[in-house]
């Protein structure tokens, strides 16, 4: 999918039915930005707003994930052809995803480890109660880094694959 080209059909088909940004943006319950970054080619539609935002635009979805009307004895053959394409990328981001996961757990365990190695030898050994304390904020706090680590992590492959595209 080309972000750009699908961006300035979306321009191309607004202005067709002589329509601003905002009383898109209204129509959908969206922001102005959000359909400026569509037009511009930063992001796509959002899956749940697609079928509205056609029916506004008077286009199918196919002809909006294709940038481009699609004549009508051509429809079922481009249809099919933009399934098996977003079918590859969803295939292709889930293996980087399932590469990336070990490694991460790997990363997480390992600063885990250095955390409570560093907590036992820096606390005095008469503490015992902050040791447990410590010890509990610090798996909180790793655990809730490594989770976003990989969530960032993820956005940002997912982001760069429609940047490919």
């Amino acid at each position: 999918m080309d972000n750009k080209k699908i961006g300035m059909f979306i321009v191309e088909r607004r202005k067709t039915q002589a329509l601003t940004q905002q009383d898109l943006a209204d129509k959908l319950y969206v922001t102005v930005q959000a359909v400026s970054k569509w037009e511009c080619g930063k992001s796509l539609p959002d899956v749940s707003i697609m079928q509205p935002l056609c029916k506004i635009l008077g286009i199918s979805i196919n002809d909006l994930l294709n940038g481009e009307l699609i004549p009508q004895d051509n429809r079922e053959a481009e249809a099919e052809k933009q399934i098996y394409n977003l079918l590859l990328d969803r295939k292709h981001i889930a293996k980087t995803v399932l590469c990336a996961v070990p490694i991460l757990i790997a990363v997480s365990l390992f600063f885990f480890a250095i955390i409570v190695v560093a907590t036992f030898l820096l606390i005095p050994s008469d503490v015992a109660s902050w040791r447990i304390i410590v010890l509990l904020v610090i798996v909180g706090v790793v655990s809730a880094g490594s989770h976003e680590l990989e969530s960032f992590i993820e956005k940002k492959m997912i982001t760069d694959k429609l940047k490919k595209n």
